[in-house]
């Protein structure tokens, strides 16, 4: 029997791998909290073998440091980071906390139990790409390392020195790889670029 913690502060997602897990005879489910920050002590106070782990849960604790925390005390736990969000980041920062698998949560029960069962049996599984978002007339695909390392800035609401100084640039390199994401994009200012990458979910500051 693999005992299995789920961390998710969204109720009908929460709902919804309660079932799979219990769907499942080779599954049982120990817990199931909204709160990373309490992922570690469940793992204390409970026989846990794998944990479903989102990355923005309730009162803004991070999932990528709450794995962080559990692989560094626990080894022999599996970690599955199951989110929604398609920060172009999340793949290389769960790799560096060392979940052992990250997928999205916008798939069928069929696939994220598979991913699930992949893990458990020994495998790694993380997407080859993550997933291309639309802005305007390009994809996040379409956009440099460079460039997207000024958009993560840019959300932060940096002005252009700011950026230049975080990066070790000259303003005029910065300016130039706003210019070029805006021409790429179609928009007319980086204020509207920053507002559309936050509400695709492309970059989510803090995580």
């Amino acid at each position: 029997m693999i005992n299995v913690l789920i961390v998710e502060d969204q109720r009908m997602m929460r709902e919804s791998m309660e079932s799979y897990i219990r769907k499942n005879p080779r599954y049982c489910l120990v817990s199931s909290i909204a709160n990373a920050g309490l992922a570690e002590m469940s793992c204390v106070q409970h026989p846990v073998d794998l944990v479903l782990m989102d990355v923005c849960t309730e009162n803004d604790e991070s999932g990528f440091e709450a794995t962080k925390r559990i692989k560094a005390r626990f080894e022999n736990i599996k970690v599955v980071i199951v989110t929604s969000m398609l920060d172009c980041g999340y793949l290389q920062r769960a790799r560096e906390v060392g979940a052992d698998s990250i997928w999205f949560k916008d798939v069928s029960r069929e696939e994220l139990m598979n991913v699930v069962e992949r893990t458990v049996n020994g495998e790694s599984v993380y997407p080859e790409e993550p997933p291309r978002v639309q802005l305007g007339n390009a994809t996040s695909h379409e956009f440099s390392e460079a460039e997207i390392r000024v958009l993560r800035l840019l959300v932060e609401g940096m002005t252009y020195q700011q950026m230049a100084d975080a990066l070790g640039l000259s303003v005029q390199t910065v300016k130039s790889h706003v210019g070029s994401m805006l021409s790429k994009t179609g928009f007319t200012s980086k204020t509207k670029l920053a507002a559309v990458v936050i509400s695709k979910k492309l970059i989510v500051n803090g995580f």
